[in-house]
């Protein structure tokens, strides 16, 4: 499953401790550094990251370490609210993952740092254990000064670790939540009372907008003020929305607006939205998008084929390897058949249509052959990663926990091989012989990745357990000889 988190570190003026922090969080196979934003007002850093769920954890784990290691609270000053070094950290829900998977990997995050570094750490939004701890803005209330009589308070313990701060790094504020914008709107003024003014009005809590977030916060640097803004529901409550909101209230009291910004990544129908809702486009502007229509219009197969076969041919141990290339290969195995069996429909063969319905129910879907893809990689790249460790008892329990895992994926792939192959196999026997030479490359395809999968997976295995796998090998063999003999 993919998931992002975007973690906001409390630091930003200093270059090589944000550098440092953007080196651990993409320094883990599986997990992307998408986007960094730095703000030296705010003296904050927000990171998004995304990719494979285990991956992604990890990932913000190390850049949690830099934080806990680099950045002393006794020092920081800035104007957005803060508890700790890592402030928050929540994880987010993206394709094949729930709000309730990211609420289970939240609890988990919290209880590694706790155990790590001694670092309290509170459970917000959909992760909360405690219903006023749903909104982050009542944990932040006590701030970094407030936090030890705060922690030591029955109403404010910490879900994990202890009931006092960290000594440099404070507190941490895990979470779960779904898609949240933050984006701001600066004004060429340095009036603090009317960016407050405006935060008020707009803000759900003072009688505002529905799931919008707000204050008005000075930016001395720059010599003006912002109204900062978290939408917690942005496809009702969009950017376009807000900066329309401020501009009308900031014109009334003679002042322009000189920018406004996004904190971090939105989603594209997000920034559609907002240009319809500025631009009062017709036909929308989300309806005429050059890209969007290509995509439609112009298929592009090459793109994420060659993305896979350059980051296979990179020169890094831990990219990804042969497992993924052969999982890879049942994708294109699986369309091979599918146009075999769509074409050998209303009587373009010998098979049924309650046969041909079968063989394709019994396929495995196409986006459990991509998953494979990338989990081929993950599980191989945990397991080179264990192997890295000094010998000992660490090395020991990393390859104890990443070893199931790096021969169960490899047999997925074999299973899945097997399934193709031998629908295949029927398929030129019996559907349309125009078509048996697509049937004949699903098989051949099928079996090249069944033979490799096996492979791997007796090479991941210890020597002493190491199974033949004969059996479904075997199978794979007879349902491509099959086909083979159907194509003469």
């Amino acid at each position: 499953m993919l998931v992002q988190c975007v973690p906001n570190f409390s630091e930003g003026r200093d270059p090589q401790v944000i550098a440092t922090l953007c080196e651990a969080a993409r320094s883990v196979p599986g997990a992307a550094l998408l986007d960094v934003h730095s703000d030296p007002d705010h003296n904050r850093t927000v990171l998004t990251v995304a990719g494979h769920a285990p991956a992604v954890e990890e990932a913000v784990f190390r850049a949690v370490r830099v934080a806990v290691e680099r950045i002393d609270m006794n020092a920081h000053d800035g104007v957005h609210p803060r508890l700790g070094a890592a402030d928050v950290i929540p994880f987010v829900p993206l394709r094949g993952a729930t709000l309730s998977d990211c609420a289970k990997m939240a609890e988990r995050f919290a209880r590694r740092c706790a155990e790590a570094w001694a670092l309290p750490c509170y459970l917000y939004a959909a992760a909360a254990r405690r219903p006023e701890r749903v909104r982050l803005p009542w944990l932040r209330r006590p701030g970094y000064e407030g936090l030890a009589d705060a922690l030591a308070s029955p109403e404010r313990a910490p879900d994990e670790g202890p009931p006092r701060p960290h000594p440099t790094a404070g507190a941490t504020a895990v979470g779960a939540r779904g898609v949240l914008v933050a984006f701001n709107v600066d004004l060429a003024s340095e009036d603090l009372r009317l960016a407050r003014r405006i935060a008020r009005a707009i803000r759900e809590s003072s009688g505002g907008l529905p799931g919008v977030q707000a204050k008005g916060l000075p930016l001395a640097r720059q010599q003006r003020v912002q109204v900062s803004t978290n939408l917690l529901a942005p496809h009702a409550i969009g950017p376009g929305r807000i900066y329309r909101e401020v501009e009308e209230r900031a014109r009334a009291a003679g002042v322009a607006v000189a920018r406004s910004e996004l904190v971090g990544l939105v989603p594209r129908s997000l920034a559609v939205a907002a240009a319809d809702d500025l631009l009062r486009s017709d036909p929308l502007f989300g309806e005429r998008l050059l890209e969007d229509r290509l995509e439609a219009e112009v298929l592009d197969p090459e793109g994420p084929l060659r993305l896979l076969a350059e980051r296979v041919a990179g020169n890094d141990a831990l990219d990804p390897g042969g497992g993924s290339a052969v999982a890879a290969g049942l994708v294109l195995a699986r369309a091979c058949l599918r146009k075999a069996l769509a074409l050998s429909r209303d009587g373009r063969g010998d098979l049924s249509e309650q046969e041909l319905a079968a063989l394709e129910k019994g396929l495995p879907p196409t986006h459990e052959l991509f998953e494979l893809v990338a989990a081929d990689h993950m599980a191989f790249a945990r397991l080179m990663s264990a192997f890295r460790l000094p010998r000992g008892p660490l090395r020991k329990a990393a390859l104890q926990e990443t070893r199931p895992e790096a021969v169960r994926v490899p047999l997925r792939i074999l299973e899945a091989a097997v399934r193709i192959a031998e629908a295949a196999a029927v398929v030129a026997e019996r559907g349309n012989s125009n078509l048996v030479n697509d049937a004949v490359a699903a098989a051949e395809l099928a079996l090249a990745a069944g033979r490799v999968a096996r492979l791997n997976a007796r090479a991941n295995q210890r020597s002493r357990e190491r199974k033949g796998y004969r059996e479904p090998l075997e199978r794979l063999e007879r349902a491509t000889e099959r086909a083979r003999a159907a194509a003469g």
